[in-house]
């Protein structure tokens, strides 16, 4: 029979238990409620005694043990199972937050069956699945990089192999660990002559140069990195290369090896095509000197060919005038139109003369503009007045749709009428029948004028001709047309000069034309 003291002595030694060891223990009544606990479950959960012995489990630390699959776990499954391990609980408290716990539990009936009590073991496996998810997340890592630089080497093989400029690798001795295909084409070797020999022994020596030696034993070793090293060298196998060697010095993760990557880009062909482009680029200076100074020649021989002309030409078309004026007596019907062809003639030849020499003066740089603030909407008036008789005579219908809020431009104003004859009058002679016009407004710091016609138009395959000066398109019509195609080449020269842009355009032949052209508010030598 035990005794009373064997029992007392049983009970504390169990109680003693209870209060060693470190994982918290709670021993529950059948009512779930709280008989005792181990010091290490207040230490734990941040409980006190008197908050937790005699309380329904469910309502300790102010219902945060409430929790489902505890519940399941003392109220569902201990009841058939009578012993369960490793029952898997998460919770988030709000004393010590989240936590994952694997509890053991124990149902024990007392002697005479009518009693039974609860032993709740928990341990606390936060910090364990925490370090087991750093762990495989590591192990994850570890697996991608091990994969990646698998790939990075069959990468790294794949590059070497398929790029065209030939790449050697080399060890510390400088020796030869692996070179790209290219290597074996462009220099003649095989690979039993090359991987493990030094790089000064290839090819029977060949490639023992004193500039390579330089780059590897004394350059490198400071700089780490070298691009764009330059070596002339004549091969017994392949003749003389010029060859621009990058070059990188790589340290192993240990830091006790070092690997050399060299890449030799042959320039020898570039450099025999930038030896010639470089001779040729004297030779056209010579050639662009001797252009200019022809085409000076010819400027300067035009603008005295121009003077010689224009002073007796003056002096016809005075003398000219002043028989047309009948100064010296009247003149019968035969002799007023001998001096009108002889007056006609005489200006239309100044003019053509005029347009010679204001080309030359252009293209020899000595046009000079004398700038003024001028009032455009008034002068394009005045020009579309000038014209108004050789209109008339052809029977056209000329529109002008001018903005009335014009500003008025800096500008040389004889420049700007001499433009505004120019392209109307060009509209005038090439349009046999119909229309022609002018549209001006202003377009931001600038004049935009377009002067049209529904004349004869341009062909597509003369567009790029019209400018060159001299030029008349070859058309029946063009025929009995008077002028020497000076006048759009000079009028484009003189908007330029004004700092502002000329355009023609047409649609074809038959179809018409257009000139646009924009003038500048303020001359940029105004600005």
């Amino acid at each position: 029979m035990v005794s009373k003291e064997s029992t007392t002595n049983v009970q504390e030694y169990a109680e003693s238990i209870i209060d060693t060891i470190r994982e918290p223990l709670i021993v529950l009544d059948q009512d779930l409620r709280v008989l005792s606990v181990s010091r290490s479950f207040y230490e734990v959960f941040k409980v006190k005694p008197e908050e937790t012995v005699g309380q329904l489990i469910y309502d300790l630390g102010n219902k945060q043990w409430d929790i489902l699959k505890l519940r399941e776990l003392l109220e569902t499954i201990l009841p058939q199972e009578a012993t369960f391990d490793d029952y898997e609980v998460e919770h988030d408290f709000a004393t010590i937050g989240k936590r994952i716990m694997l509890l053991n539990a124990r149902q024990i009936k007392r002697v005479l069956g009518k009693e039974r009590i609860i032993l709740l073991a928990i341990e606390d496996i936060t910090e364990r699945r925490e370090i087991e998810a750093g762990f495989e997340k590591t192990r994850k890592e570890l697996e991608i990089i091990k994969k990646s630089a698998d790939e990075a080497i069959e990468f790294a093989e794949s590059v070497i192999n398929t790029i065209r400029e030939p790449l050697i690798s080399l060890d510390q001795d400088l020796r030869v660990v692996s070179v790209s295909r290219s290597f074996y084409e462009v220099f003649k070797v095989k690979p039993e002559e090359t991987v493990g020999q030094l790089i000064y022994d290839l090819g029977n020596k060949q490639w023992d140069i004193p500039q390579l030696r330089d780059l590897l034993e004394t350059v490198l070793p400071q700089k780490t990195t070298f691009d764009n090293y330059e070596v002339v060298h004549n091969f017994t196998t392949i003749g003389r290369r010029v060859m621009l060697l990058n070059a990188r010095q790589i340290e192993s993760l240990s830091g006790r090896e070092r690997f050399i990557l060299l890449a030799i880009e042959d320039i020898t062909e570039r450099k025999e095509i930038e030896d010639g482009l470089e001779k040729a680029h004297k030779e056209l200076e010579v050639l662009a000197a001797e252009l200019e100074r022809t085409a000076r020649a010819k400027s300067e021989f035009l603008a005295n060919m121009s003077h010689e002309l224009r002073t007796p030409l003056n002096s016809i078309n005075g003398f000219s005038e002043v028989l047309y004026d009948e100064t010296f007596g009247k003149l019968n019907e035969k002799q007023k139109k001998y001096v009108t062809n002889v007056l006609t003639s005489g200006k239309h030849l100044l003019l053509l003369i005029n347009q010679i020499l204001d080309m030359a003066k252009v293209e020899a740089g000595k046009m000079k503009l004398s700038l003024a603030f001028i009032p455009i909407k008034n002068i394009l008036y005045e020009i579309s007045l000038l014209v108004e008789d050789m209109v008339g005579k052809k029977q056209l219908d000329m529109q002008l749709e001018i903005d009335e809020d014009l500003p008025e431009i800096e500008a040389d104003e004889l420049k700007i009428k001499e433009i505004l004859y120019n392209l109307l009058s060009n509209a005038v002679k090439f349009t046999p029948v119909g229309k022609i016009g002018m549209r001006a407004k202003r377009k931001g710091s600038s004049i935009e004028i377009v002067v049209w016609d529904r004349g004869i138009g341009i062909a597509k395959e003369n567009m790029g001709k019209i400018f060159e000066g001299f030029f008349r398109v070859d058309t029946p019509y063009s025929r009995v047309t008077e002028g020497t195609g000076l006048g759009l080449p000079l009028s484009r020269k003189l908007v330029e000069l004004h700092g502002g842009e000329l355009f023609v355009e047409s649609d074809g032949l038959n179809k018409g034309t257009a000139v646009r052209f924009s003038l500048p508010i303020l001359s940029r030598k105004a600005v």
